[in-house]
């Protein structure tokens, strides 16, 4: 795998995170109770500068992936749904707190993550060679939990 075929698998599996975690906040909004936006419906949210205060609901707010995943599930529990897979989170954390490299030049690239030192040490958390097949199989599990919840968001 090239540079620049890592390059655009990993813009690909990050706009795929992109898009569930904007999905699950949408998701989130519709829910009996949820927050309201403080904002005329249709108002353009990317259209404020920095510096604009907005009221705090579920699309503004500081909400982990984790999170947004633990309500999900919440509600998929009542609703006696399928779940959606909490290992996304550890994916995700990994390709942003990770470290990716090849011992070689041009050799495929490994993505291993520690969690916080404790008592001078550090646990490996995450240790995964990034082919082409990993990359198309992490894609396809972001896919399928965009699919679950759109389904609910339609439904």
């Amino acid at each position: 795998m090239t540079l620049d075929e890592y390059a655009r698998a990993l813009g690909g599996l990050l706009v795929n995170f992109h898009a569930l975690e904007f999905l699950l906040r949408g998701f989130l909004n519709r829910l009996p109770g949820a927050r309201p936006m403080g904002v005329p419906y249709g108002t353009d949210i990317y259209s404020f500068p920095v510096g604009s205060e907005l009221p705090e609901n579920d699309i503004t707010s500081y909400d982990s992936l984790g999170q947004l995943l633990t309500k999900f599930n919440a509600e998929m529990e009542k609703r006696g749904h399928a779940q959606l897979d909490m290992g996304l989170v550890d994916l995700r954390d990994a390709l942003a707190h990770g470290r990716a490299s090849a011992a070689v030049p041009d050799d495929t690239l490994r993505l291993i993550k520690f969690d916080k030192p404790r008592d001078g040490k550090v646990r490996v958390t995450f240790n995964e060679l990034m082919t082409e097949q990993w990359f198309a199989s992490q894609k396809a599990r972001v896919s399928a939990a965009i699919n679950q919840v759109r389904e609910q968001l339609a439904g």
